[in-house]
């Protein structure tokens, strides 16, 4: 029995994948004065590559058909994990950067 696999996005989804790990990093460490990172970036980046990642789960999807091959396991398990990190990027960027206001050095002068 062979089975042909349809692997030809596997790098684009790893290289997303990678990306925005980096951004879960960048996310980790607490905000400065001038920060590079912010929650706008953040939110964008996250937005635009699980936009680009559900665009090639289709364009593959539709390869698979025309060609009549399977799919490959592993290209799904990214996408997933791509969404995942799309979805904790924002939230893991708020939860660490929001502001204390018990502690605030706010003064009313």
């Amino acid at each position: 029995m062979n089975i042909e696999v349809f692997t030809q996005f596997r790098l684009v989804f790893g290289l997303i994948l990678v990306f925005l790990g980096l951004f879960l990093v960048l996310s980790l460490l607490p905000k400065g004065r001038d920060a590079i990172v912010t929650f706008f970036s953040v939110l964008a980046v996250s937005i635009t590559h699980a936009l680009i990642a559900i665009a090639l789960i289709i364009t593959e999807n539709m390869f698979l058909e025309d060609l009549s091959l399977e799919g490959d396991s592993l290209t799904f398990y990214m996408f997933l994990a791509i969404l995942a990190l799309a979805i904790i990027n924002p939230i893991v960027y708020k939860l660490r950067n929001k502001s204390n206001r018990r502690g605030s050095s706010y003064s009313f002068r």
